[in-house]
């Protein structure tokens, strides 16, 4: 029953109405959230923009600080003594103190010469090459340095001042490790995670980070298509991201949860969810009334349509509304009282289509219109066309019957086309023969021409079918005759068997053209190469003695149009002499 009545017009009404509001509120909910979404986006990364400025502002800020630290303590009278003297023992341990002091993480003095002459955090390593031998130079230069770099696999703030007694006798650098800890005391301040990678050749190598294990591994490895991105998944969770180079090789990477920017937007989601299901309700009851009220001119119009199929054209569809639906009842009524004019006309073109496949398009034409007056006998100028196949009565008396008729349809079929394309008058099939004229019964101003281009195109297509039969073992040509002169044309035969004919000199000559025409010849009177004599290259034969015609006749055998004119084609390589008179089908 359910079924039932969804399949009812009711039922799709009520589908369509519903479905449709549900696609509205479904379609208003995504672009709200879309643009909440995006909304929220964009106010993160304008947060992640302003505290990656603050952030690297900070961090010059204290790099500052800690170059101002250290060059106090390179003022300290006991560190220079004991550096001047070369008192290891007390150089560590005015180190130590400044170190406490200033809570430094490292704190290394360094000779002139770049090797490490005191080190608090490996006291072992005296004499050894100091690693930062660029950021030695830079200080050279500047009289002073600071920067971010990279100790022993670990990120430091580093400081270098010169120890001055008056001259540089050494080198004092001081420094703060940049680790988890460090990372977490930032996030405090900002309430952004905060991540420090270095650049490497094969990546990114991570050394602080407010993340666990498992983000810190997604993050080094998706950050270099992250920063074109500006997003990142961390635990199928998307965080905006920004990162803020602060030295060659390392970058600080500021992240927040895109979540938590959307929160304050739930309560606004669960709104529109209400608001939406409570609309849906409404639609649903105003759908079902609606379709109601629709489906019963549409119920009427179908009892009058099962009447009328049943061959009732005496029935109607009530009226009595003034909507659409009520017109298209007015309108259905208007149909019926057309119904049997519609069947006359469709029965007058199916008679014209049943015509057309035994007549000419033009024959067709006239006979399906009524007017037979033009296919009364009368005199007209017309250009005939004959053409067969070489060798097909041999053929027929040795192929199978089955062979034979495939070999017909497709010769047909190739000719027919043309035919009908260049509104020729077919005449007669007589097996591979056919016989086409121009002129008549619809006159055209250039009878010979159509002729011709037909007949070239027609040997064209025709060789090609050749060539496949030759490969089948069927040895046949193709030939071609075309004359033009006066002839009596009109209806010939008996009541209930008609034909429209074409009656004179020249269809036999035409004919004889054809009998004599070799394989790929298309042998045309003189009369009619006078009218094409510009449009093609022909050869000419002299005089043929033709069966059934006293005197020889002039004749010429076409190769191909000239190239310089319309339609040309490109020559078949034929024997430009004439070829031996083969026996017609």
């Amino acid at each position: 029953m359910r079924l039932h009545s969804f399949r009812s017009f009711r039922g799709r009404l009520v589908a369509v109405f519903v479905g449709l509001f549900a696609v509205i509120l479904a379609t208003c909910f995504l672009v709200v959230a879309a643009a909440v979404r995006a909304s929220a986006r964009h106010e993160i990364g304008e947060e992640l923009r302003l505290a990656g400025t603050l952030f690297v502002r900070q961090l010059e800020f204290r790099s500052q600080q800690l170059v101002a630290a250290t060059r106090l303590l390179s003022g300290d009278f006991a560190l220079k003594t004991a550096v001047a003297t070369a008192d290891q023992e007390t150089t560590r341990s005015v180190l130590a103190n400044h170190r406490q002091r200033i809570e430094a993480d490292v704190l290394m003095l360094v000779s002139p010469e770049g090797s490490i002459a005191a080190d608090t955090r490996q006291p072992g390593r005296l004499g050894a090459a100091f690693p930062l031998s660029r950021l030695l130079e830079e200080a050279d230069q500047a009289g002073e340095a600071s920067r971010i770099v990279v100790i022993d696999g670990g990120l430091y703030r580093l400081a270098i001042v010169p120890l001055l007694a008056p001259v540089p006798i050494a080198w004092l650098c001081a420094g703060f490790a940049i680790d988890d800890r460090s990372a977490a005391d930032l996030r405090r301040l900002t309430g952004l995670h905060v991540s420090f990678l270095r650049r490497q050749d094969s990546g990114f190598t991570m050394h602080a980070s407010t993340l666990d294990g498992a983000d810190r591994d997604e993050l080094q490895r998706g950050l270099a298509a992250a920063r074109t991105a500006g997003v990142i998944k961390l635990g199928s969770h998307p965080h905006v991201i920004r990162a803020e180079p602060v030295s060659d090789e390392v970058l600080v990477v500021l992240q927040r949860p895109l979540a938590e920017a959307l929160q304050p937007y739930d309560s606004l989601f669960t709104t529109l969810l209400a608001v939406g299901s409570a609309g849906l309700v409404l639609a649903l009851v105003g759908a079902v009334a609606g379709a109601r009220r629709m489906s019963r001119p549409v119920r009427e119009l179908v009892r009058v349509a099962r009447q009328v199929s049943a061959g009732d054209f005496g029935t109607a569809v009530s009226g009595g509304r003034r909507d659409e639906l009520g017109e298209l009842g007015t309108t259905f009524n208007e149909m019926l009282a057309g119904l049997r004019d519609r069947e006359r006309v469709r029965a007058a073109l199916a008679r014209a289509e049943g015509l057309k496949r035994f007549f000419s398009p033009q024959l067709a034409e006239i006979l399906s219109a009524g007017d037979e007056s033009m296919l009364a006998s009368h005199r007209r100028e017309i250009t005939v066309l004959f053409c067969d196949l070489r060798g097909f009565t041999a053929f027929a008396d040795t192929a199978d019957p089955e062979e034979v008729v495939r070999l017909l349809r497709d010769y047909h079929e190739t000719v027919g086309a043309l035919i009908s394309r260049y509104e020729g008058t077919l005449e007669r099939f007589t097996g591979d023969g056919l016989m086409v004229f121009f002129n008549d019964p619809v006159p055209c101003p250039d009878p010979a021409a159509r002729a011709v281009r037909m007949a070239i195109e027609m040997r064209d297509a025709v060789q090609r079918l050749l060539e496949e039969w030759r490969r089948r073992g069927h040895a046949l040509g193709f030939g071609t005759g075309i004359d033009m002169g006066y002839a009596t044309v009109g209806r010939i035969g008996f009541e209930g068997r008609f034909d429209y004919a074409a009656i004179g000199t020249v269809t036999n000559l035409s004919a004889r053209l054809c009998q004599e025409a070799g394989d790929g010849q298309i042998l045309v009177s003189q009369r009619v190469y006078a009218e094409v004599e510009s449009l093609v290259e022909a050869v000419p034969l002299g005089a043929l003695t033709l069966r059934g015609f006293a005197r020889p006749l002039i004749a010429f055998s076409l190769l191909h149009l000239r190239a310089n004119g319309p339609e040309a084609r490109q020559p078949l390589a034929k024997d430009e002499r004439p070829l031996a008179r083969e026996q017609t089908g």
